[in-house]
């Protein structure tokens, strides 16, 4: 009775327990992790059940015990268990033999009325027996129901891949493109996307389709949740799509449509990478010491330098290590060369040699695209343009006190010329129409400044236009202007020339008489602006 009674009690708190594990497996879709500490868990308790009552299936009580439970029932002396013993062989050595062959027969007498299974009940047993069926027909009713979900615990128990049956089975689930398995095996699936990209989200579904299904969200670093209506697509039955218009943290994301539900997945974000570049532009060397620094270093994408100029480009990734950068200039693209760290510890990108960049002679529009050890590129490319900033031409004017001269005279021109970065020359052009229709014309060099004395960027001056060589008779017109060159050191310079100043050859009496109108001329300014005063201080009286 004790050892069925224990059985009963060990198989049905087996049986009872391994149910309740299948009914929370089912629910909750327990992860392997979770399965091996159940597994852990009920070999525990069935330890436990062990024993609590197995070591009562191979307990036996010896005819002495059975004896003196029969005593205590009864009430009786230790008549029972001593004649047991002096039954026994070995007892002849004990004492008298008249006095144990006394007691054995006095007990064999009384013992024939006795009842020694009076007090014993079996009333235990059939109540153990009854809890044990009504076990055994809950497990039979639940594998005959729901033999596929028993058949996939049994696998998941033992640690095994198999998944409850649902009726809607997601076939397939992608997210931004990418395959994601519905179900995976070992460690979850790991996807990165780019910080601001929207996430896409696509499954496509058998059996019996819902209307609508969704992907739960789940931060990795904090507690916030979201979800995501996943909608039929048109005319693509059983698909699904639903998007999040960005994504800024990390997560985790489980697809459920209909009782279907897949195995989460994290999605890592991810930044993209921030790029700083600076143009160093170095100038022509007969610039160079006029530019200020600041005139030669830039962040800006738009920059403007002189015809000739070296533009150094230098790249550097901000917040991560880019695998390759390139820079692309009308239908060539140049490869970018990693130069070195930088005292900042990232490294420095710049261009490779024999570049348009490296004696710029037109405009030049570029764009930078990188790519970092995580596959992503910028946004969008960064776009400039190098423009070519003008030398701008000398600037000379240039005025004389008279107009008319003797054949023989040497005028004096004062002029003024100005430069941005340097006057090379000045030269006079004089050219000669003579009274009897002839015509000629002469360079006359003025003033030359050489390169050791550079820049020169103004120059005051005055000149003697000798007239003597020519041999100017009256009647005859000189015109004189004066031109400027720039230094731009190596290359040639542009040159600039004033309006031509006109001078009348005559004689002295023709001096005369000029210098007699020009006499009256101021006569009669300074008569005007008497008569002007005048009339303004009327008007005040």
């Amino acid at each position: 009775m004790r050892q069925s009674q224990a059985a009963c009690r060990l198989l049905t708190f087996t049986l009872l327990l391994i149910w309740f594990i299948f009914a929370g497996d089912w629910l909750f879709r327990f992860s392997a992790q979770s399965r091996f500490v159940i597994l852990i868990g009920i070999l525990v308790a069935i330890g436990w059940g062990v024993k609590k009552w197995v070591p009562l299936l191979s307990h036996r009580e010896s005819l002495e015990e059975v004896a003196l439970i029969v005593e205590q029932q009864h009430h009786i002396d230790n008549d029972l268990v001593a004649a047991l013993q002096f039954d026994q062989p070995q007892s002849r050595s004990w004492g008298s033999t008249r006095l144990t062959s006394a007691v054995v027969d006095y007990v064999a007498e009384f013992s024939r009325s006795l009842n020694v299974l009076e007090g014993f009940s079996y009333q235990k047993l059939p109540r153990r027996l009854v809890e044990l069926g009504a076990v055994v027909l809950l497990v039979a009713g639940t594998i005959l129901a729901v033999p596929q979900h028993t058949s996939a615990f049994w696998n998941r128990l033992l640690l095994g891949d198999a998944r409850y049956p649902t009726r809607t089975q997601i076939q397939s689930l992608s997210v931004n493109g990418e395959d994601v398995p519905v179900f995976y095996r070992g460690k979850t699936h790991q996807q990165q996307i780019p910080f601001g990209v929207p996430i896409v989200v696509r499954a496509r579904c058998e059996g019996a389709v819902p209307t609508v299904g969704y992907a739960t969200l789940q931060g990795l670093r904090n507690d916030a949740v979201n979800r995501i209506e996943l909608r039929p697509v048109p005319n693509m039955p059983g698909d699904f799509q639903g998007e999040l218009s960005y994504l800024t943290e990390s997560l985790r994301m489980r697809i459920e449509i209909g009782d279907a539900t897949s195995d989460p997945g994290e999605f890592t974000i991810i930044p993209l990478p921030l790029v700083d570049v600076t143009w160093n532009v170095a100038p022509p060397t007969y610039a160079s010491a006029t530019l200020k620094q600041d005139d030669m270093e830039g962040s800006s994408r738009q920059i403007a330098v002189l015809d000739g100029s070296q533009a150094r480009l230098k790249l550097v990734c901000l917040n991560k290590k880019l695998r390759s950068a390139r820079l692309t200039t009308g239908d060539t693209t140049y490869d970018l060369v990693a130069t070195g760290n930088i005292p900042s510890g990232r490294v420095s990108w710049s261009l490779p040699p024999n570049t348009p960049f490296e004696n710029i002679r037109d405009s030049l529009k570029y764009e930078i695209q990188v790519t970092d050890y995580d596959g992503l590129s910028l946004e969008s490319p960064v776009a400039g343009q190098i423009r070519l900033k003008s030398d701008r031409p000398p600037r000379i004017a240039a005025t004389a006190v008279t107009r008319h001269v003797l054949p023989s005279a040497q005028p004096t021109l004062d002029y003024v010329a100005v430069d941005d970065f340097g006057i090379a020359t000045v030269t006079a052009s004089i050219q000669i129409s003579r009274a009897r229709g002839e015509s000629s014309k002469h360079d006359l060099p003025l003033k030359r400044i050489e390169d050791q004395d550079q820049p020169q960027h103004n120059l005051r001056d005055q000149v003697r236009i000798p007239l003597s060589a020519y041999e100017l008779v009256k009647g005859d017109d000189v015109k004189v202007s004066l031109r400027v060159s720039d230094w731009r050191g190596a290359l040639p310079g542009q040159s600039a020339e004033t309006e031509p100043v006109q001078f009348s050859v005559t004689d002295l009496s023709g001096i005369l008489t000029q210098t007699g109108e020009e006499d009256r001329k101021s006569a009669k300014q300074l008569e005007e602006i008497l008569q002007r005063e005048l009339g303004i201080s009327d008007e005040k009286k």
